[in-house]
């Protein structure tokens, strides 16, 4: 009898200990629950960024002499945002999208699942769907470790609701650390930023800012951008600047990725459609 409730007792701490630290208490700060990490191939590509140009249009040589006719009216083409860092940066140094070849998550065929995320990279993306609400951040990284970098990714939110939010996650020094900043979207028209250290306490570096930038509900696709030189950050929403702040805690390279938290909808369910990585 001694014996098998010292066993018992083994397995309760063993169990125990394998539950991650959930957080201060604050609740505006989205804190981490439990970790989505691997060891993740590092297959990466790089494909050159097509960069828009007006089309000028086709003029027909007549050698007849012209009859007058009305001044044709031409309709404006539309203009090229100059500060949209994916329009002037050149070809990134990783690229994850729908052509991508090998297993830059890890997660080819072999889907990632606990009890409050699945996590699967399918033909469309890496699609991350919820199980329950309030679970934490959930996310997965790639294998580049730039300390300075620009990093987007662009999110198809299929269901979502209320402060559901997904975002970028950023040096984050180890598949298995809870260290790293988080920008992210809310499905209602918010960004946010938070900052996780190695204990899993996050503190709320911005909290939730409303910007028309975002669209707004399900059914919508976002894009989100970071510039982080240093211990600047630049966020960009679908192409536009919407706030620089300074925070110079995390100073070690780390690992980039995607993640999403549940806050309304539990089936929330979110596609990365593609990550890209510029060196800085």
């Amino acid at each position: 009898m001694k014996k098998t409730l010292f066993i018992i007792l083994i397995m309760v701490f063993v169990l125990t200990s394998c539950n991650l630290p959930t957080g201060n208490s604050t609740p505006s700060v989205d804190v981490i629950a439990t970790r989505v990490a691997g060891t993740l191939a590092a297959s990466q590509t790089s494909a050159a960024i097509v960069q828009p140009t007006a089309a000028l249009p086709t003029l027909a040589l007549d050698t007849a002499t012209p009859e007058p006719t009305a001044t044709a009216t031409l309709t404006p083409t539309a203009t090229v945002n100059p500060s949209d860092p994916k329009l002037t940066l050149g070809a990134p140094d990783f690229t994850f999208n729908s052509a991508t070849s090998g297993n830059p998550f890890g997660l080819a065929g072999s889907p990632y699942e606990d009890e409050s995320i699945r996590i699967s990279q399918q033909v469309g993306g890496l699609n991350f769907t919820s199980k329950m609400i309030n679970g934490g951040k959930r996310w997965r990284l790639t294998a580049p470790t730039p300390l300075n970098s620009y990093l987007e990714g662009t999110f198809n939110i299929i269901t979502c609701s209320d402060h559901d939010n997904y975002g970028l996650a950023m040096r984050v020094p180890t598949y298995s650390s809870t260290l790293g900043y988080f920008v992210g979207l809310s499905c209602d028209g918010n960004y946010i930023v938070d900052r996780i250290d190695a204990a899993g306490n996050g503190e709320n570096m911005i909290g939730w800012t409303p910007d028309t930038n975002i669209k707004t509900g399900s059914g919508q696709t976002n894009r989100l951008g970071v510039m982080l030189i240093n211990d600047t950050f630049k966020i960009y929403i679908n192409g536009i600047k919407v706030t620089e702040f300074k925070d110079g805690t995390i100073t070690t390279a780390g690992h980039g990725g995607a993640y999403i938290s549940a806050r309304g909808d539990p089936n929330f369910t979110v596609v990365l459609q593609e990550l890209l990585e510029w060196d800085q």
